[in-house]
C-alpha cells in the first residue's frame, strides 16, 4: 500500500512540474495542433508562461499587473508547445472560437497565418480553429477570408492597435502550407535547443 502511495504522489509530483511548453508534443496523430490557452477570448490581462519555472504567471511590468489596454482579445491567444520560433517564444495562436479557460490544452487546425512587424522584429499569429467550432467547415485562410472576411480583418485590426497605433505593422496573410512549415520548422528549433541543454 505505501509503495502505491509513494507512486502516485511522485507521479502528481511529476505531473504539477510538467512544463506545457515541453512536455506536450506539439501535434497529433489527426494533424491538429496542441495550444495552451494563457489569454482567453474576451479578457485582457496579460498572462504568459515562465520560461524558466514552466508556470502561467499574470505579467508584470514597473511592479504593475499587465492588463492590454484596448478592446479584449477577439479569440483565445496561447502558443503551441515543443516549438521555438525566431524570436525566441513559443509560436503564437490565436483561435476564432468561444472561450477557452486559461491553463488547458485546446486542439486546434491551423489556417494560416498573419505576419505582422514589432518593432524591428517579425511577429507572426498563427490562426487556429476549433475542428468542431463555429468554423469547422474552413480549411484554408483562403477560405476563412472568402466565407467570412470580416474574421480576419477583426484579428487584424485588433493586433495592429493592440499595443498603440503604429507599434504592430500588418505586412501580409500566410497561407496554410506555409504556416505548417513555419511551424515544423519552429519544432525543429526547440529539439535543437533541447539537445543543447
Amino acid at each position: 500500500m505505501r509503495i502505491l502511495t509513494v507512486i502516485f504522489l511522485v507521479s502528481v509530483v511529476t505531473t504539477l512540474l510538467a512544463s506545457p511548453l515541453h512536455e506536450i508534443p506539439y501535434t497529433n496523430p489527426d494533424g491538429s495542433y496542441n495550444l495552451f490557452i494563457e489569454i482567453p477570448a474576451g479578457t485582457q490581462q496579460k498572462w504568459e508562461v515562465n520560461k524558466r519555472s514552466g508556470k502561467l504567471e499574470w505579467e508584470e511590468k514597473d511592479g504593475k499587473k499587465r492588463v492590454v489596454k484596448f478592446l479584449p482579445y477577439p479569440g483565445n491567444y496561447g502558443f503551441i508547445p515543443s516549438t521555438l520560433g525566431g524570436d525566441g517564444d513559443p509560436v503564437d495562436v490565436i483561435t476564432l472560437d468561444g472561450e477557452v479557460h486559461r491553463g488547458k490544452f485546446s486542439k486546434v487546425r491551423i489556417i494560416g497565418a498573419m505576419d505582422f512587424q514589432d518593432g524591428n522584429q517579425e511577429d507572426i499569429k498563427f490562426i487556429g480553429l476549433d475542428p468542431n467550432g463555429v468554423f469547422k467547415g474552413v480549411e484554408s485562410i483562403e477560405q476563412l477570408m472568402f466565407k467570412h472576411p470580416a474574421a480576419l480583418e477583426i484579428l487584424k485590426c485588433w493586433f495592429s492597435n493592440y499595443k498603440g497605433s503604429g507599434k504592430m505593422i500588418f505586412r501580409k496573410y500566410l497561407n496554410l502550407e506555409q504556416a505548417k512549415s513555419m511551424i515544423a520548422i519552429a519544432h525543429g528549433r526547440w529539439k535543437k535547443s533541447r539537445r543543447m541543454e
